[in-house]
């Protein structure tokens, strides 16, 4: 029986060494961390949001007209350059008509001017009735005005003349073309929609209570194909709807982002902000249903910690976890790492100081 034993515990001592040589020890593995700081946080309500123009607008003529030049959709215009061009030849029959009356009125201002010297010299003379000299000078004043209407119907010429050239408001691209060249126009109907494509806000609609906890200056979080980043909160608009409850807000957006039209997600804040752990939003680790960071121990081991996150603020995102104010956590290499691994340490960033919201 004795050696039976001794034959078993010598074959379990072999499976075991066997064992261990077939795992071999874990490697150190390289690693960067942050430091957990304590930032002001409050829940948040992610909603849709619309990237729009700030000049969105359907350009109309002033005038009826044919058209003999519309500009092509998706032609760049800046602020006063053609986008479409009437005919005027009638226009310019028209001024030509008003020059020629003018000069006729003019004349006949000279010729009664000189009638009614003629007739003043007699009337001194006693050569004259006091009432022919008061027909001329009636005519001469009636003359008067008439140059005055003459000229205010040519000045109404030249500027229905500068209309016929319809101009850009404002620089941007012709999104759409709504007529074209040899079509019949009349005053308000749409020729082109002119888009300025520089100066871009976020639309969003929210719940009534999001006002209370917003204002115009703050930032928010912005996400959106792959992109994520804070905007400022330009407007708000303090009404809602009466079905809905829900009022709109403006956020100011740089180009270069987005395309007008495209979807993004905002965050707002939904109740007052309070204190919070917060770590780099790098450090979370997602692995089979789990959410957590590592943080690392005196003696350089990886040590997983479960957290929840919170709401986001740029880089940085709020946690609940068994965490506090100045921990490392890794932020780069953490997808590799196990709990209990040894590491080292190839850079610790610091986290910066935040002015007070």
């Amino acid at each position: 029986m004795n050696i039976i034993r001794l034959l078993l515990v010598s074959v379990l001592a072999a499976c075991v060494c066997s064992v261990a040589l077939a795992q071999p020890p874990q490697r150190e593995a390289a690693v960067e961390l942050a430091t957990v700081t304590e930032d002001k946080s409050s829940s948040v309500l992610r909603l849709p949001g619309t990237v729009i123009s700030t000049r969105d607008a359907e350009i109309s003529a002033e005038l009826s007209g044919r058209l003999t030049w519309v500009a092509e959709v998706g032609q760049e215009v800046a602020k006063d350059d053609l986008i479409a061009v009437l005919d005027d030849h009638l226009l310019n029959l028209q001024l030509r008509n008003a020059f020629a009356e003018i000069e006729r009125i003019q004349a006949d201002i000279a010729y009664n001017q000189r009638q009614v010297g003629r007739l003043e010299r007699l009337a001194k003379q006693n050569n004259m009735a006091e009432s022919e000299l008061d027909e001329v000078q009636s005519r001469l004043r009636m003359l008067q005005q008439e140059l005055l209407m003459a000229e205010v119907d040519r000045d109404r010429t030249v500027y229905d003349l500068g209309r016929s050239h319809i101009k850009a408001p404002f620089s941007g691209v012709v999104a759409s073309r709504e007529m074209s060249a040899g079509e019949y126009t009349a005053p308000g109907r749409a020729l082109v929609r002119l888009v300025d494509t520089g100066s871009l806000e976020i639309s969003v609609n929210a719940p009534l209570r999001v006002g209370r906890y917003s204002q115009v200056g703050s930032r928010v979080q912005v996400e959106g194909e792959g992109q994520r980043l804070m905007a400022p909160i330009r407007g708000l608009v303090p009404v809602g709807d009466s079905r809905s409850r829900m009022m709109e807000l403006r956020l100011s957006l740089e180009p270069g982002h987005w395309f007008i039209g495209e979807a993004v997600t905002v965050e707002l804040p939904d109740a007052a902000p309070r204190v919070a752990l917060s770590v780099p939003r790098d450090a979370l680790v997602l692995r089979d249903d789990e959410i957590f960071v590592y943080t690392v121990s005196g003696d350089n081991k990886a040590i997983k910690i479960p957290v929840t996150p919170g709401s986001g603020l740029g880089t940085r995102i709020a946690i609940s976890a068994d965490l506090k104010a100045g921990d490392p956590v890794v932020v780069r290499g953490a997808e590799r790492l196990n709990d209990g691994q040894s590491v080292k340490v190839t850079q610790h960033h610091l986290a910066a100081s935040r002015p007070a919201s």
